[in-house]
């Protein structure tokens, strides 16, 4: 499996409401760096994250526009889309990973915190 097919399994898994999923492709001190926000640290506190940000969330799919992997790195390009609690949402972004013995053990994203907070106001 590639580093893109594991990137793509992680947001189908997630995509679907398989937290489980996703987490099962990401080591146990993965870090995420949500760069508008503090990084979280560790399997545990990124599902513990998700898990709540996913509450009212439906619709969830990715149009992917980029994608440059060289070795353990990836990054993409793309657009996250999604409704929470009926409001949709919208949001172009960039995402770095870097992958570990066949999972990912860190990623950034990068994206405008208030084109989001906007579009859920």
């Amino acid at each position: 499996m590639t580093n893109k097919d594991i990137v793509d399994q992680f947001f189908a898994c997630w995509s679907q409401g398989d937290l489980e999923g996703s987490m099962a492709l990401c080591t146990e001190d993965a870090v995420w760096d949500n760069v508008p926000m503090k990084p979280v640290v560790g399997k545990a506190a990124i599902s513990a994250f998700l898990g709540k940000f996913a509450q009212g969330m439906s619709d969830i799919h990715y149009d992917v526009k980029a994608v440059l992997e060289n070795a353990d790195r990836l990054m993409l390009e793309g657009t996250e889309n999604y409704t929470k609690n009926g409001r949709k949402v919208s949001v172009p972004y960039m995402a770095s990973f870097r992958f570990r013995d066949g999972k990912i053990c860190s990623w950034s994203d990068y994206f405008d915190l208030a084109t989001v907070e906007r579009q859920l106001a």
